[in-house]
């Protein structure tokens, strides 16, 4: 029978923070390719400079001022945390080595909570998810940015995955134009879908030809072969028709994922706490604070079939 004595659990720990590492190193971020990071040192950060990417302009007399207050957009830091209990009995009857997986589990889904909430924002996009504009992330009306500029459409309904839809949807980006009537400079980069979708983008995407627009039944040549990169999001699945198109060439992407404090594994495992004497449970946790939200939404476009 294993020593309960506070040395033991101290030993305990560090096997349990192996564990956890070992998972938060293991773990693979997917949504990094079209996500900004921004550190955050406060409850809320509000983001003024949403509405415009900066551009040159020739230098005729005064300098003008690039307004970066027209819109305020604000994101609020959230808690989140996953939390465990080790069975004493367990630990009498030298049954610990069951926990190293679990441990090894907390540490990915720690690594993996940047992925779960962005995702979920961009999902959300459609319904709840509001932007720097109080509209829809993904709204078929979004306001023009200004006199010079046309209302910008990035949600393509009725619009499935296919080579003439992916043409459509790319040509529409690249012609959106700013408040000062310019080209926006849009150029589609990055193409996520569902596993459902993966044959249909690979074959955009990768391979030399592609079947010939109906009546014909020959194939053609595929035009638009490493026109954009492919990421697929298991955790779409559940949107088995919905596609993202994105430019993340920039240095802000559609995306943004504010991290406040970045997980950490702590514990209240010692033999004289209340949980132990009440219930006979050793207690370790994973929290965090931060927080998905929106970039510029003329960074990316959706469609669903």
């Amino acid at each position: 029978m294993a020593i309960f004595t506070t040395a033991a659990i101290q030993a305990l720990q560090t096997g349990f923070d192996s564990s956890y590492r070992a998972g938060w190193g293991d773990a693979q971020l997917l949504t990094p390719a079209f996500t900004t990071v921004i550190p955050s040192s406060v409850r809320t950060n509000t983001y003024g400079w949403m509405a415009r990417l900066p551009s040159m302009r020739q230098w005729v007399g005064a300098r003008v001022l690039q307004n970066l207050t027209n819109h305020d957009y604000s994101l609020t830091n959230l808690p989140y945390e996953l939390t465990v209990a080790v069975d004493r009995d367990d630990w009498e009857d030298d049954m610990l080595g069951v926990y190293a997986p679990l441990f090894e589990e907390m540490g990915r889904a720690a690594r993996l909570l940047q992925d779960q909430r962005v995702r979920l924002a961009l999902q959300a996009g459609v319904t709840t998810g509001l932007c720097f504009d109080g509209l829809t992330f993904f709204n078929d009306a979004h306001p023009a940015l200004g006199a010079g500029g046309a209302a910008i459409d990035n949600d393509f309904a009725g619009t499935a995955l296919t080579p003439a839809n992916y043409n459509a949807v790319r040509v529409a980006m690249q012609s959106w134009v700013g408040e000062d009537g310019e080209s926006l400079g849009i150029m589609p980069t990055l193409l996520i879908v569902p596993p459902q979708l993966e044959g249909a983008a690979r074959q955009i995407l990768i391979s030399d030809m592609v079947p010939a627009p109906a009546p014909a039944t020959a194939s053609e040549t595929n035009v638009w072969k490493g026109s954009a990169s492919l990421l697929v999001i298991p955790q779409l699945g559940n949107q088995a028709t919905t596609w993202y198109m994105a430019d993340t060439s920039r240095a802000i992407k559609p995306l943004i994922w504010q991290n406040r404090r970045a997980p950490q594994l702590v514990s209240m495992a010692s033999p004289d706490t209340a949980e132990v004497f009440n219930n006979r449970q050793l207690i370790w946790g994973v929290d965090g604070r931060g927080a998905a939200g929106y970039g510029p939404f003329f960074l990316m476009a959706r469609a669903i079939a």
